[in-house]
């Protein structure tokens, strides 16, 4: 029942955002993005409505049509991955991942699936979307690093904790332009392993505003790095990456600005909007 309410909730907003005429997409064909939210290890409560929210804002604006697979609901030992293929991928313009680590990755893509996926996602054929743990899985997988653009380590304010305020870098990207100059939300705050996350690769968009923030936690990067991005996009190759670290909340998929963000993000993505950084 309360997972009942908080979808209700979610639609309910989607529905009064994306009706906006200014979000109408013009004639284009929609573009398909294949939506991933396998789990082996902690399974967010919001993968479902992750789903239905990634697929309601397609629908209602146009922009795309989202083609979810529904993995959150096999356990790790049943889920099987070798569908995932260069074939496969190529009749999806992008591939949206919302994951979590665990020891099922080990096994999950096999190297050649590994390749065809980079291959994808490097010759510009297809681009990659990433939301929170996203960057919490394949962990030894180079590519997939430069790929999603950093590595999980740790959250040292919680799902739970006092809202944060976001700083915005960059206030003219399609993903950010509704923020103004900062953003405060109450979500999961991760902090990244130092050297898997680069400034030089990432061009970056939200990051945590240290001097609003409550800085006295446990398990921060032992203080080597004071950097704390929210969200970033960039080039792996000719193919456009977008990842936002945010979405760990139901009531964050069911905030107004949270899907602004992420269509914003997704539009870029896709190459339907432009913004830096630029090929």
């Amino acid at each position: 029942m309360k997972w009942f309410k908080s979808a209700l909730v979610v639609l309910l907003c989607a529905t009064t955002l994306f009706t906006s005429s200014s979000f109408a997409q013009d004639s284009q064909a929609k573009k398909k993005i294949l939506v991933l939210t396998f789990s082996g290890g902690y399974k967010h409560s919001s993968l479902a409505l992750a789903e239905e929210i990634i697929a309601h804002i397609g629908e209602k604006t146009g922009v795309y049509e989202a083609d979810c697979l529904g993995l959150y609901k096999l356990d790790p030992h049943q889920i099987d991955l070798s569908f995932l293929t260069a074939d496969y991928l190529d009749k999806y313009d992008a591939v949206f991942f919302y994951t979590t680590t665990g020891e099922v990755e080990k096994d999950l893509l096999t190297d050649d699936q590994k390749k065809a996926f980079a291959d994808y996602i490097r010759s510009g054929r297809g681009a990659y979307i990433g939301s929170h743990s996203a960057s919490d899985t394949f962990y030894n997988w180079e590519d997939y690093n430069e790929i999603v653009g950093g590595y999980f380590n740790g959250h040292p304010w919680g799902a739970n904790s006092d809202p944060v305020t976001i700083k915005v870098e960059d206030p003219n990207h399609p993903a950010t332009k509704m923020l103004g100059d900062k953003w405060v939300i109450q979500d999961e705050i991760y902090q990244f392993k130092p050297g898997s996350f680069s400034r030089e690769r990432s061009h970056v968009l939200l990051s945590l505003d240290d001097s609003k923030t409550d800085m006295d936690r446990d398990g921060l990067n032992d203080g080597k790095d004071g950097d704390y991005p929210v969200s970033w996009c960039h080039y792996f190759g000719d193919g456009r990456c977008f990842y936002t670290s945010l979405g760990h909340r139901e009531d964050v998929w069911a905030n107004k600005t949270f899907q602004e963000h992420l269509l914003g993000g997704i539009k870029w993505a896709l190459g339907l909007s432009e913004g830096k950084p630029e090929k």
